[in-house]
């Protein structure tokens, strides 16, 4: 159905989110602790997202304005791909500018992965960097050439000497001890760590100076905005630091109450800028406004009338739509001329054409009948992942679109129309080239979400926001599938996609309710999570499974279940049973792990084993049936391998692989196991040992880092190491 509309249109886009009307308002007239205060009331709150979404954060923050695929490493200088993350030497790390182990915050939120102190740095010139504070001097930087070093500080190169100094700036004026986060200080000292402390702040007042803030400096500061909704001040105004920790004053002249009528210009409308403007030491003699479209050619003066008392107005005609008009205030008393703060507002165009329905350009078929065709649609922003977002217009099945737009970054509940050609992209419908692009409003409630089973996965919720209840997670092993796990509510098995936006760490075994928007890419249908409220516990309807089994000698065998289980029920030996003539005389739960027991058993010999469980319950009282398990006993279970003369484990600490290496002095079969502390396998393989050394690789795609057991067993024993990855 196509419906004709005349929207006025209410708001901005992305990129145009620069220092709004009116951001720095009751800050007029501060200094020092007074103005840190101020600012840090402004900045506080912002939307935290994970470390992990900073990669997809700085693809557009970080971009190199000659080439979208690419950012601009700090410290080098460099352009590079900005999928290139990972720990080899000129790879991107994601530097953290004020060290986080300058108050030790590692995986701590907010502060852990604020963007605003997160740049992509090389690799190694990152770890040469450390966790160093910034000073001057040192000696030259062998990649980075422009940056020199001494055992305690690093001097960054000179083009982005100010842009350090106002992200460590900004980090002390944004945590400042308040909702339990640490209080973060600038001092003028170095080599404080691991206090929550950097420094050297006159060097870095200094380099304030010395380093204004550039394009690619603002530009980064409003794409950081339009995702944490918190600015840099000190980029919109460097002179705050000297304000702060400086020993300027105030100067005699105060602009404040900055407003406009209207709020959100449209096409063609005239806007009246309003202010307050008085003086410390004498009557105000001239109030002029000074205007334009480019920030740093305000070449239209307007004088300004006053409106009684300390208020002055005057009007800027109207704009075209898609025009960012930037502003401040000029005034005169005794002392001389003074300026304001520079602030923008948006003109928004002006949507005059023809709806296409979600509904219809779905088609209620796998293909939509608008392909190829060019249209403009309406919906709430559901979802939005940077490069791509989800649209929706009302719940319900054929009411969801994705959409392909680079850069956009709309916010969740954003009401949009949007022109663009509809395509199958593999099957999947979507707009993309975006040509026209409509705000009318934001903070809308969204759609609710639509009940499927995991088995329901189909064309009819394709980009719609479905939510699936008491899943159980049936493969936790989402790094080795592309970030995706599986959950199943027993209609069969659904993707979860772990986002650039959100990282989860599913538990297997356990229940979940996932929310999120449906997608269809690689011929696999995926629920893409967005915050963390879209993973919440499921109610618990399925009884616990055997996760692990393993025979620890010939009267001891360890249970691990996929979950905590009641302690009364699963140490009852009488649920227990073994075939083969063993008896399970008692059983134990483990120490501080609710979901492992020990089962102690009468000898068993070398052979084969059928462990039947009945009457386990887990904490919610759903009860385990005739589970029946086998397993194999190898014999002994003695430390040492006859016929090994050596086993040694390399790196060690390992970071991406680490090897085993086995001198043997005869012909065997063996196991390698690899197990975390509570015991659980992660890595398990079979191999044929021959005379001589034997090496093994094993790639740590399963591994985080952490301290591990690598069994090595055979027919005659077995043999463990640590093993320690990063």
């Amino acid at each position: 159905m196509r419906i004709t509309f005349l929207f006025v249109l209410l708001s901005v886009t992305t990129a145009i989110f620069s220092q709004p009307t009116g951001y720095y308002n009751g800050t007029e007239g501060k200094s020092g602790d007074d103005l840190k205060t101020a600012l840090h009331e402004i900045i506080d709150d912002h939307v935290a997202y994970s470390y992990f979404a900073a990669k997809t954060i700085m693809k557009f923050s970080d971009v190199d304005p000659a080439n979208p695929d690419n950012v601009i490493l700090v410290y080098t200088g460099r352009s590079q791909a900005n999928n290139t993350y990972g720990t080899g030497a000129n790879d991107i790390n994601r530097e953290h500018v004020w060290a986080k182990s300058h108050g030790n915050f590692e995986g701590v939120a907010p502060m852990y992965g604020d963007v605003h102190n997160l740049k992509p740095a090389d690799a190694s010139v990152n770890q040469s960097r450390s966790n160093k504070d910034f000073d001057n001097g040192g000696v030259q930087h062998p990649e980075a050439t422009g940056c020199y070093y001494t055992d305690s500080s690093w001097e960054p190169r000179d083009e982005v000497k100010g842009d350090i100094a106002r992200i460590i700036f900004y980090m002390d004026a944004r945590y400042e001890g308040t909702n339990g986060e640490l209080n973060l200080t600038v001092v003028d000292a170095v080599n404080t760590y691991p206090l929550p402390e950097h420094g050297r702040l006159s060097t870095l007042l200094e380099w304030n100076l010395q380093d204004p803030p550039d394009d690619f400096e603002r530009n980064r500061n409003n794409v950081i905005f339009s995702w944490q909704k918190n600015r840099n001040p000190f980029i919109d105004n460097p002179e705050f630091a000297q304000l702060i920790w400086g020993g300027q004053t105030p100067e005699s002249i105060l602009f404040g109450n900055f407003a406009i009528m209207p709020v959100a210009p449209v096409d063609g409308e005239a806007v009246t800028v309003t202010a307050d403007v008085t003086s410390g030491q004498s009557q105000i003699s001239d109030v002029k406004l000074l205007w334009g479209t480019d920030p740093d050619n305000l070449n239209n003066t307007y004088p300004m009338q006053s409106s009684g008392g300390d208020a002055y107005e005057a009007e800027i005609p109207g704009q075209n739509g898609e025009t960012t008009v930037y502003y401040r205030i000029k005034a005169t008393d005794a002392t001389g001329t003074q300026f304001s703060i520079t602030y923008n507002y948006y003109v928004a165009p002006v949507f005059n054409g023809t709806i296409v329905t979600i509904y219809d350009i779905e088609g209620q078929a796998a293909s939509s009948p608008y392909e190829g065709e060019v249209v403009s649609t309406t919906g709430i922003v559901t979802a939005n992942f940077g490069e791509n977002y989800f649209i929706q217009d009302g719940p319900g099945a054929w009411n969801g679109l994705y959409v392909y737009d680079p850069g956009r970054n709309p916010s969740i509940g954003d009401s949009l129309v949007i022109t663009g050609k509809i395509e199958e992209y593999y099957d999947k419908t979507e707009i993309k080239e975006i040509s026209g692009y409509y705000h009318i409003t934001s903070n809308n409630p969204l759609p609710e979400p639509e009940l499927i089973n995991t088995g329901d996965a189909g064309e009819a919720y394709e980009s719609v926001l479905v939510k699936v209840s008491n899943a159980i997670c049936t493969d936790d092993d989402y790094h080795s599938n592309y970030y995706m796990w599986k959950v199943d509510d027993g209609s069969g098995e659904m993707l979860v996609h772990n986002t650039s936006i959100f990282e989860f760490e599913p538990v297997l075994g356990k229940s979940y309710d996932v929310t999120g928007p449906l997608n269809f890419d690689f011929d696999e249908w995926k629920i893409e999570i967005r915050f963390e409220s879209d993973v919440q516990d499921g109610q618990d309807i399925f009884p616990p499974e055997v996760d692990d089994l393993d025979p620890v000698n010939d009267n001891m065998i360890k249970v691990t279940y996929t979950e905590n289980v009641d302690e009364v029920s699963a140490t009852d030996a009488a649920n227990y049973s073994l075939n083969n003539g063993v008896t399970v005389e008692s059983v134990e739960m483990h120490s501080f792990l609710n979901n492992v027991v020990y089962l102690n058993v009468s000898k068993m010999n070398t052979g084969d084993y059928v462990l039947t469980i009945n009457n386990v319950e887990d904490l919610a009282g759903n009860k385990m049936e005739n589970v029946e398990t086998e397993f194999h006993y190898e014999g002994t279970g003695i430390e040492e391998i006859k016929g090994i003369a050596g086993m040694e484990l390399y790196p060690n600490p390992a970071m991406d692989e680490f090897t085993v290496s086995i001198t043997a002095k005869e012909n065997m079969n063996i196991r390698i196991t690899v197990s975390d502390l509570t015991g659980k396998k992660l890595l398990q393989k079979a191999e044929v040992l021959t005379v001589g050394n034997n090496r093994f690789t094993f790639r740590n795609h399963h591994l985080s880092g952490g301290v591990y057991i690598v069994k090595l067993s055979s027919g005659n024993g077995t043999e463990h190491r640590k093993l320690i990855v990063r």
